[in-house]
């Protein structure tokens, strides 16, 4: 078994023998228990002395309610969020869904085989190894590693580009000159409409480049915008997408994050292999979904897809688009569907394909409509600073 730090919280004493048993002589880490039989601190009580010594994985349970190992679950996912949290429990579909929105990676029956244990373990280690690389020491922007915002969805037509563009040009309010977008969605690509550019260059030409893609280079196809974000164009046709390889689109996107702070990434819909290999290097994934059935149950197949692919490295947020929709259906509803809280919720806004059309984005052309103002929500997410109330007069006087 690969060297790993764990610490196991529970009041059984009995089972971090049973860990020891299934893990034998492959285990050369270091395994420690914390008895929560007589724990009355709250949360924060175990967070504060973990960051003396910080474990790659903390296992909670068993015999640990489970209302308190959730709450001690998302005090580390806020706190510690490098750490992989494990829940001992027997699973169950409704625990599943509790889990995975308290920040849990992986739930382990307590009666799991030794071959199962081994494997769990395994696999939330390497979890807390990618999360470890993109979240301690987290990157300025202004050297190598800047971060790598990628917006993914089931469907198309959910909105991507849309939001890619407003949080491109809102981040760029606050940090200009130092955001990059990537239109990654090699078929229909649309991007440059967004933004009303016409590029001398797209993706297709970075990729012809021979050997490795070095930064200089690589920012002669770039094609400026006057908001003063960058941009990195779709193909002008499906036939020259089928040029860049998946290989291709994620060293272009490495080399992106070597020259600015933010890299944003539109894709295509589903999981293509360019979208999957491109997450392999991703510090935080936006999730788009509209408000309708089969968009929430194909975002959650998507989310399942990417748990058993072992992709749960980067941040996440949950965002809804034309949330005010009368269809049946409310936010609870989807964050119960889904697994997550959402994060910004968009409402529906004719200012929004006005915008599209006009090739503005919302954040500038309207930037004190509600729309646009979830979207600013949104950026100061990233932001290093808030978008303040004079940046958006400047944007909307600007257009």
């Amino acid at each position: 078994m690969t060297e790993l730090r764990i610490l196991l919280a529970t009041p059984h004493a009995g089972y971090e023998q049973r860990l020891r048993r299934a893990f034998g002589d492959t285990f050369n880490g270091e395994l420690r228990r914390w008895d929560l039989g007589g724990w009355v601190e709250t949360p924060q009580e175990l967070v504060r002395q973990l960051t003396v010594s910080v474990p790659d994985v903390v296992a909670i349970g068993p015999d640990v309610e489970v209302d308190t190992a959730l709450s001690l679950a998302r005090q580390l996912e806020q706190d510690l969020p490098e750490i992989s949290v494990l829940l001992v429990s027997e699973p169950s579909p409704e625990l599943w869904q509790r889990a995975l929105r308290a920040g849990v990676r992986d739930v382990l029956a307590p009666d799991a085989v030794d071959a199962d244990v081994c494997a769990v373990f395994d696999r939330v280690l390497e979890i807390a190894r990618r999360r470890r690389q993109n979240l301690v020491g987290e990157p300025d922007g202004q050297g190598p590693g800047g971060r790598i915002i990628t917006i993914v969805s089931p469907k198309g037509g959910s909105g991507k580009t849309t939001l890619a563009s407003n949080l491109a040009v809102g981040l760029a309010m606050v940090e200009p000159n130092r955001v990059v977008l990537v239109d990654l969605d090699l078929q229909f690509g649309d991007v440059a409409t967004a933004l009303r550019l016409t590029p001398q260059h797209t993706v297709v030409d970075a990729a012809r480049l021979p050997g490795h893609v070095e930064g200089m280079a690589l920012k002669s196809f770039l094609t400026p915008h006057p908001s003063n974000v960058w941009s990195l164009c779709g193909p002008e046709t499906p036939a020259e997408g089928e040029e860049v390889s998946a290989e291709q689109a994620t060293q272009i996107v490495q080399t992106l994050a070597d020259e600015f702070r933010y890299v944003i990434v539109d894709t295509g819909s589903g999981l293509s292999e360019h979208t999957l290999s491109v997450l392999e290097t991703t510090t935080d994934l936006i999730l788009l979904c509209a408000m309708d059935v089969p968009s929430v149950r194909s975002l959650r197949k998507e989310l399942d897809a990417l748990e058993q692919l072992g992709m749960t490295q980067q941040r996440r947020y949950l965002v809804i688009n034309r949330a005010d929709s009368k269809v049946g259906l409310d936010l609870r509803d989807v964050e119960a569907s889904i697994g997550m809280s959402v994060d910004v919720a968009l409402p529906s806004s004719r200012s929004v394909p006005l915008s599209m059309n006009q090739g503005s984005p919302v954040v500038e052309s309207e930037p004190r409509s509600p729309v646009a103002r979830q979207l600013v929500g949104l950026v100061e997410r990233f932001a290093q600073h808030p978008v303040t109330d004079g940046q958006r007069r400047r944007r909307g006087s600007q257009r």
